[in-house]
């Protein structure tokens, strides 16, 4: 009996370690109410974690369209400040006047001064290494100019070593070249020296030193998604002998990155394209922790994408985590002893398999809202803080659609569903199913809005969708299938047809020998008003 009750206890604390576990640190991604990346985490003796990232505009217009500088902030790796933008191209009177391309940068702290380095181009559109100093870690940066020096350099990295000496790297060419600063921090010491032994270099170092020795790490040129690599030598400046890599891939080809140690943890800091579905030029800044073995080399870092169990916050950017839950009935008190607080509840993260239904009165009781789709803002929705008992099941579905009701929505990217320019938009629908329906307001027809399904080859499959066109509208809505498919679904509607009612459609076909395919939201060429698309469904059909 004793023994039993001594396993009941371990089970006990295991399962409370594993819950508490889910609570001492942010979920991937740690930004969600705007895109971020070539994120650069600096530790500061107010004892706060910084991360200086770059912005990704949406809708994604590349990389040239890159600008405005955010600093997000921590003192517990769970709850982040966005303390806004600090930084803008308009700011910067010697850089192009296209704007935009502002790039990976860096920032360091040295005599009282914080450093703040960016890649900018000049007016001749020639890349410069900007600096803008401040007194304070996340306000009141203006900006000096730029590192003489370092001209045509990019992605910029400054490594101070224990005796106050800074080292500027940069990259050109795809190369990491290094040289060092002087006192002034605003001028290098000779020219930049192509550093050896990091061959496999792509782009975004950032140098480091642990027990006497120094690091870099830097994504490599692994194609189609590069992998994070590190080189390890006993000069800041080489040569250095490469380690290998120490993270796989992401969904997207780049990963640029930064190490820093926080309260007895390394961590590394990385982007990944998983908030906006994979789009290449919409990331997210994540962090991991990182373990070295005991000849100082580095682990495999584990990582960990989004949510394990449903998560709740009191912000309606994702901060200000108050706990997760598992599935149950959660009343008024029973919330309370979870620590999360009633009518306080702003956005929730739910993984993939899980419903959330909440309502506005104890007990199951008044209006009610149900979620079962990744991250959601509930001031959009309307009912933050009214939040008063939760409902947690698990749900299972066949549909292949990713994102079916279109009820993810960021920066008016609609995630999962791919566009070089993402000219339609998430809009609040309450004749949806949901909450959301994918919008498009204009003439012709936009970029395509695609998503790619996985097939079995030779199997029948069952495609629906429901559209809805505005009175006045020429032209017509359009979802079909594109790809070499010999039974194509094409489903259109029209104004005359039907007008501001949703219609449903369907129709089935065989794969063949098809394993992928292409479903798309577009319009007719001569399209001019409203078009709507909603609840996608694509399945195996059952004879």
């Amino acid at each position: 009996m004793k023994k039993l009750i001594i396993c009941f206890i371990i089970v006990l604390l295991s399962f409370s370690a594993k819950e508490l576990q889910a609570q001492q640190r942010r979920s991937n991604p740690i930004v969600s109410h705007m895109f971020t990346a070539d994120a650069t985490a600096r530790v500061w003796d107010d004892g706060r974690l910084y991360v200086y990232p770059s912005t990704d505009v949406a809708p994604s217009k590349g990389y040239s369209t890159m600008d405005g500088y955010h600093i997000f902030s921590t003192d517990d790796m769970i709850s982040w400040k966005d303390h806004g933008e600090f930084l803008h191209s308009r700011d910067v009177a010697w850089g192009t006047d296209k704007g935009g391309l502002m790039w990976a940068p860096d920032c360091v702290f040295k005599d009282g001064i914080y450093y703040f380095y960016f890649p900018h181009k000049n007016k001749k559109n020639v890349w410069e290494i900007g600096v803008a100093t401040s007194k304070y870690p996340a306000s009141g940066f203006k900006v000096q100019g730029y590192v003489k020096g370092a001209n045509t350099f990019c992605d910029p990295n400054v490594f101070i070593d224990d005796d106050g000496q800074a080292y500027l790297f940069a990259v050109v060419d795809a190369k990491c070249y290094a040289a060092k600063l002087k006192d002034n921090m605003m001028e290098t010491e000779g020219e930049m020296v192509h550093q050896k032994g990091v061959d496999n270099h792509r782009e975004g170092p950032f140098v480091f030193k642990r027990k006497g020795k120094y690091y870099m790490i830097y994504p490599n040129h692994k194609k189609p998604f590069n992998e994070m690599e590190y080189s390890m030598s006993d000069s800041p400046l080489g040569p250095w002998e490469p380690k290998g890599v120490i993270m796989t891939h992401n969904n997207i080809i780049t990963m640029h990155g930064s190490m820093v140690k926080f309260k007895g943890q390394w961590y590394i800091f990385y982007h990944t394209g998983e908030l906006s579905g994979g789009i290449q030029t919409n990331r997210s800044i994540c962090f991991d922790p990182v373990n070295f073995n005991e000849d100082g080399t580095i682990q495999l870092v584990k990582k960990t994408e989004g949510v394990t169990l449903p998560t709740f916050h009191n912000d309606i950017n994702f901060n200000e985590i108050f706990g997760t839950l598992p599935v149950g009935r959660y009343t008024r008190s029973d919330l309370k002893k979870k620590n999360i607080s009633a009518n306080a509840i702003s956005s929730i993260q739910i993984p993939e398999g899980y419903l959330v239904e909440c309502f506005e009165k104890d007990n199951f009781k008044g209006k009610s809202w149900t979620f079962k789709e990744d991250r959601i803002n509930l001031k959009e929705i309307g009912c933050d803080n009214v939040i008063t008992s939760i409902k947690i099941s698990k749900v299972t579905s066949n549909n292949l659609v990713k994102n079916p009701s279109f009820e993810i929505t960021t920066q008016k990217l609609v995630k999962h569903w791919k566009s070089r320019t993402v000219e339609c938009t998430n809009v609040l629908d309450d004749t949806a199913t949901g909450y959301y329906s994918l919008q498009y307001n204009g003439q012709g027809a936009p970029k395509d809005i695609i998503q790619q399904v996985e097939l079995k080859p030779n199997t029948n499959y069952e495609l629906s969708i429901m559209l809805k066109v505005k009175a006045g509208t020429k032209g017509k809505v359009v979802f079909d299938t594109t790809g070499i498919l010999e039974d194509s679904c094409t489903f259109e509607l029209d104004a005359e047809t039907k007008a501001d009612t949703w219609v449903a459609f369907k129709d089935s076909f065989n794969s063949r020998d098809l394993t992928k395919l292409n479903l798309r939201c577009t319009t007719t060429e001569d399209f001019d008003g409203h078009a709507y698309w909603d609840h996608v469904t694509l399945k195996e059909k059952i004879e």
